[in-house]
């Protein structure tokens, strides 16, 4: 479990990140990251999570969510509804035990939530390898952010522990910073061939990030790819 981390980007409420916070003392999880959140003290969040200062300890605060992922080698976004060219699931208890043994083998794995009211942007969940829909009424799919954090950290915390780990692999993912480093010299390509012809591009650069998560790029692979379209955007350069 220590390889599960919650991620809050942008939350409005300090009374929702106490209560993220006793959700994941009740269900023993301890890593959280919040992204540019409201302000917020330790009395606010200790009079709705008691003694949460399990939490408090390793809580990390970010100003933009790329920092928050950076070492980050897996991203489950949460949504109510799929999104183009990535994985969306609602088998909720067959993800749970999958995640699990993926944290043990290859952590660390990231659980994003966006704020309330609005979730997620397409933006921000074209970021993640895989987006999970928590089983609710179609009727009225709205959660608390705090119920949606709890909900899904029970699902993990019942979830068959998995065996010991296996050896670690020769290569190990690429972490969201590699990621991003790649689609930092993606743009600059489509910017020096000048292949985007109308628009800005937005579509197109979303969609190149959910084909990085799909390949399951390891660490290596991507050093690779993004040297090679360096040395390509060079050499384009050089003749211009």
């Amino acid at each position: 479990m220590n390889e599960i981390i919650v991620i809050l980007h942008r939350p409005q409420d300090p009374r929702n990140i106490g209560a993220v916070v006793r959700a994941m003392l009740n269900t023993g999880f301890r890593h959280l990251r919040l992204v540019d959140p409201a302000p917020f003290d330790d009395a606010t969040i200790a009079a709705i999570a008691h003694r949460p200062e399990p939490v408090l300890a390793q809580l990390a605060i970010y100003s933009h969510l790329a920092a928050a992922l950076a070492d980050i080698r897996h991203v489950v976004g949460t949504s109510d509804r799929p999104h183009p060219h990535l994985p969306w699931r609602n088998d909720v208890r067959q993800w749970a035990a999958e995640t699990r043994q993926r944290a043990a083998s290859a952590g660390p794995v990231a659980l994003l939530f966006g704020a309330e009211g609005n979730g997620l942007s397409r933006a921000e969940l074209s970021l993640c390898h895989e987006i999970i829909g928590l089983p609710v009424d179609p009727a009225y799919p709205a959660l608390n952010l705090a119920q949606a954090v709890l909900l899904a950290l029970y699902e993990l915390q019942q979830a068959t522990p998995p065996p010991a780990p296996p050896l670690p692999p020769a290569e190990p993912p690429a972490t969201i910073a590699a990621l991003d480093q790649l689609a930092a010299m993606c743009d600059e390509l489509i910017a020096a061939t000048n292949f985007v012809k109308s628009g800005d591009g937005r579509a197109l650069r979303q969609r190149l990030r959910a084909i990085m998560n799909r390949a399951a790029l390891s660490q290596r692979d991507a050093a690779i790819v993004t040297a090679l379209l360096r040395e390509a955007v060079r050499c384009m350069n050089r003749k211009t």
